[in-house]
């Protein structure tokens, strides 16, 4: 296959790739020996046993929307055990054998409404702490998987083939495969895929020898990642897909139709990787592949290892929006390489991934467009603590999830309030020529780990130790920067130069002097964005207080006319750039404007991701005009969106699951 023919790419050799396995199973066993998790989304004896690696040996079926084979588990002993528990959801398991292949007895529990049912395997007989036991489960997944959408050849660019891709985090693993569903379990995996022909399979993983062998109607793939790994980034895609080459150890994938645009705008990724390299240390995962999905994806990027997942919203057709890239390629240190141990701890893997993310693009722009970058977060940032409320618990950085799904807490909160946090710690120890070494440190030290926010904190105190002065450190209010809610515990003094004449510029439109198409052309899609928020800030504060005196309508009335003249002006209604149209859609339905509601609702429904089709969803369903436009496209379209994206839109829409 053209994947293979890429394996001589790699940063290591099949034949040094043993030695480091073996490396990387010894540090991996020590870590298993002392690492210890209580995940409140996991029904596994963590504390008992712990996945060290399995085996994937599945067949895909359109026909019924399921996989179907088996999975085998090798897991160490913590302590002496003779149960191993693992997550499922919405899984057929029919048996269960040992590694001799004798049966053994196993039981699926009543399922949970959010966790799905508990897997208790009880095995021949106790395994001493430290030995390990091994499983083979045969099940099939369900056409109702959360993590598995399966698309019908109509909801494909090319319009000839299915098409199915997965989406394992945060809790979705568990209806793909029985394991340890939780991000402090990690584990090395292989795979065998068998799909129809002429399809194409790919993996969170590299193609290994003999992948790509065809026996009649069927292909069958095989798939190797040595670097532990938890289950949420175990991803699955099969479809018509090809292959272009955009750099050393990366390749695009994605439908014929598409294949070529994701190839011109992810061009840079090679320079994104390499000053990654020179912050965060060495890229251990070898191929570093983009997969560019049909529209239904539900979020901007998914960063699987080896195999970046995009939506296809990233096609502006000028790189404007290919620094998303930048953010899934930081992930492959912040998250990947170091894990949160639960989703209490999310902001440790999007907060040091944003933080790492902002460095590269200071690194490759100039460092004006970090802290521009760091005040548009601060802006999604403010948007989700209103939606939530100031007083939230998902509003605080360490939030607490007993019984919650993790679904229910995503927002921009773990990813802005986490890196704000070590912005804030950057500035205290004396900038980014102390605190990037820490990070390179950082990575080395918890490599291959997951770890809490208390083992940062200690590696933290413990690194500028002698360093810098202790009454410095001692100043350092850790509790309260993780549990309090709303805002920052402390703001960060930016730098606003790039956003000050974009401020102004909305200031202005609002006073009645609308900006000359000639200005906003100078503006990059950054600041245009920040025009576009500020000109919302307005709106909403104008609105809000218009409301009290009964002057709301003319308020609105103001602001139809206003985007009419800006529209004329600048034509934001027809940019191909989503951040733009997202942000243009946003303006029309507070404003009424007629025009923009069956916009918006093309763009509702040309796309899933989440950051959009949410919040305008919610906007149409708060306005008169767009309620019933709302429900009755959601309720006509819900099978297109993927599971993810329709469970929270319909909770958005109060309407039951």
């Amino acid at each position: 296959t053209q994947r293979s023919k890429a394996k001589p790419e790699l940063h290591v050799s099949l034949a040094n790739s043993i030695t480091i396995d073996c490396l990387l199973a010894l540090q991996f066993t020590l870590y298993l020996a002392t690492t210890m998790a209580d995940d409140p989304a996991s029904f596994a004896n963590l504390d008992d046993v712990q996945v060290s690696s399995f085996h994937l040996d599945l067949a895909v079926d359109f026909a019924s929307k399921t996989l179907k084979g088996y999975v085998e588990i090798k897991a160490k002993a913590l302590r002496e055990s003779s149960k191993i528990l693992l997550d499922t959801r919405d899984l057929a398991v029919s048996k269960v054998e040992d590694s001799k292949g004798n049966s053994l007895k196993f039981e699926l529990a009543k399922a949970h409404e959010v966790f799905g049912s508990k897997l208790e395997i009880t095995l021949a007989s106790s395994v001493p702490s430290g030995s390990e036991a091994a499983v083979r489960i045969f099940y099939s997944t369900s056409p109702q998987s959360s993590a598995i959408q399966w698309l019908p050849p109509a909801n494909t660019a090319g319009g000839k083939h299915p098409y199915l891709f997965t989406q394992c985090q945060a809790i979705h693993a568990r209806s793909m495969l029985p394991c340890q569903d939780s991000p402090g379990v990690k584990s090395t995996y292989t795979a065998t895929i068998a799909v129809p022909n002429p399809l194409v399979a790919l993996m969170s993983a590299v193609q290994a020898e003999g992948s790509g062998k065809k026996e009649g109607e069927t292909t069958y793939y095989k798939f190797s990642q040595p670097v532990p790994t938890p289950s949420y980034l175990v991803a699955l895609v099969v479809g018509a897909l090809e292959e272009r080459k955009i750099g050393p150890r990366s390749s695009v994938w994605s439908e014929p139709e598409m294949v070529d645009a994701g190839a011109f705008e992810f061009a840079d990724t090679e320079q994104y990787l390499k000053t990654a390299e020179s912050i965060a240390g060495p890229y251990v995962w070898g191929r570093y592949d983009i997969l560019l999905l049909p529209p239904s994806f539900p979020y901007g990027g998914m960063e699987n290892p080896c195999l970046t997942f995009v939506t296809p919203t990233l096609l502006a057709g000028d790189k404007s929006l290919a620094t998303v890239v930048i953010h899934e390629i930081s992930h492959s240190w912040m998250g990947n390489l170091v894990t949160c141990k639960t989703w209490v701890d999310f902001w440790m893997n999007e907060g040091f991934c944003r933080f790492l993310e902002l460095k590269i693009i200071k690194a490759l722009f100039g460092e004006k467009h970090f802290d521009l970058h760091a005040c548009i977060g601060l802006k999604a940032l403010r948007e989700s603590i209103k939606l939530f409320g100031e007083d939230h618990n998902y509003t605080k950085m360490r939030p607490e999830l007993k019984g919650v799904d993790p679904d229910d807490a995503f927002s921009s909160v773990p990813y802005e309030k986490g890196m704000n946090f070590l912005i804030y710690l950057e500035n205290l120890v004396g900038g980014d020529k102390i605190m990037n070494p820490l990070l390179k440190e950082y990575c080395s030290t918890f490599k291959y780990k997951a770890i809490t926010a208390e083992q940062f904190k200690d590696f933290f105190l413990k690194y500028f130790s002698g360093k810098i002065d202790n009454e410095v450190l001692e100043s350092i209010e850790w509790e309260k920067w993780w549990t309090t809610p709303g805002m920052p515990y402390k703001a960060n003094k930016l730098d606003t130069s790039l956003l000050d004449a974009c401020i102004k510029a909305a200031e202005k439109c609002y006073g009645g002097k609308v900006v000359e198409a000639s200005e906003a052309r100078k503006w990059d899609t950054s600041q245009t964005v920040v025009f576009l928020d500020k000109l919302e800030d307005i709106q909403m504060e104008v609105i809000d207080t218009a409301k009290k005196d009964n002057r709301e309508q003319k308020e609105k009335e103001k602001f139809k006319a206003l985007l009419s003249e800006l529209d004329a002006k600048c034509a934001f209604s027809k940019s191909k750039n989503s951040e733009i149209c997202f942000r243009w859609y946003k303006l029309g339905i507070r404003a009424g404007l007629s025009s923009t509601f069956q916009d918006a609702i093309k763009f509702v429904t040309s796309q899933g991701r989440m950051k959009f089709v949410r919040p305008l969803y919610r906007l149409l369903f708060d306005s008169p005009e767009g309620k019933k436009l709302a429900l009755e496209t959601f309720q006509a379209r819900r099978k297109n969106y993927h599971a993810i994206a329709a469970k929270m839109i319909a909770k958005d829409l109060k309407l039951s699951s």
